[in-house]
């Protein structure tokens, strides 16, 4: 079984990792390098790190329909997505023998688009989880393969979100892919009746403000813990806040809102190094 695959964040390289061990890789496609550390020093995407650590053919093309040549000559029999951030034209989707798939990072039908862990942060979701679809030209809108879900825990962010998707997508991928590879398993088309959508958030989504509720401001501030960061302003300083409880904790930094506390025990002053203290 060749598979190719594509991504680019730490959820991405997670479940890479693991394919990588297992199965055999042709190669793997990142989105370029971006993001700049505070000496202005480019960094490679997670996934472009994986590649290059197990010394495999990396693509990181602006539009993949540039390599579309290179991708037709590696033969490959799935082609894997998990975050990637990028349009796949058709003719690439139809290179792979079997499938192309994507591992997305909700329970479709709800939440189709680029943030689906935030928004089910937000809108105070119990239960999240990915579902494995089938790739077509309209984003995330593929019949559905399989699903697998768990419960959201108290204290849970986006970032323990991510960790236990990806745990899930590594216990159940060989499965899915076997059933594939022998045409045992079965999709189900979406239900367009009950599709939501959860489009990028913008910077200027990220501020939370005191006449937010508790729930409000803590909803905001677990959505954005992984990236970008929920920020305050109090007291004429900007704070980013990571993670916070409405439980009464010993912490320097408790914030009223229109109904109560929120203890902030992981967050940082603008300028100055992440503080975090212990529940």
């Amino acid at each position: 079984m060749k598979l190719l695959l594509a991504g680019t964040i730490k959820f991405s390289a997670k479940i890479f990792e693991y394919l990588i061990q297992h199965y055999e890789i042709v190669g793997i496609i990142s989105q370029p390098n971006r993001k700049l550390n505070r000496h202005k020093e480019v960094i490679e995407t997670e996934v472009a790190q994986i590649a290059k650590q197990y010394n495999i053919k990396l693509f990181q093309p602006e539009k993949i329909s540039d390599i579309y040549e290179q991708l037709a000559a590696l033969n490959f029999d799935f082609l894997i997505t998990a975050a990637f951030g990028q349009f796949i034209p058709t003719k690439v989707l139809n290179l792979a023998k079997i499938a192309s798939i994507n591992i997305h990072g909700s329970l479709l039908e709800k939440y189709r688009g680029a943030a689906p862990i935030q928004h089910s942060f937000l809108n105070y979701e119990k239960e999240m989880g990915i579902t494995l679809i089938y790739m077509t030209k309209e984003m995330d809108a593929g019949d559905m393969i399989a699903k697998a879900s768990f419960q959201v825990e108290e204290e849970d962010t986006a970032l323990e979100a991510y960790d236990k998707m990806a745990n899930l997508a590594i216990q159940n991928i060989d499965s899915w892919l076997k059933g594939l590879y022998s045409k045992t398993i079965s999709a189900t088309v979406q239900d367009v009746s009950k599709v939501s959508y959860a489009p990028k958030l913008s910077n200027q989504d990220s501020e939370i403000t005191q006449n937010m509720t508790q729930l409000e401001a803590l909803a905001k501030i677990k959505a954005l813990n992984n990236q970008p960061g929920a920020f305050l302003m109090f007291n004429k300083k900007r704070i980013k806040v990571f993670r916070a409880t409405i439980k009464k904790i010993k912490t320097p930094l408790k914030v009223m809102f229109s109904d109560g506390y929120l203890y902030f025990y992981e967050y940082q002053y603008e300028g100055k190094k992440i503080v975090k203290h212990e529940i």
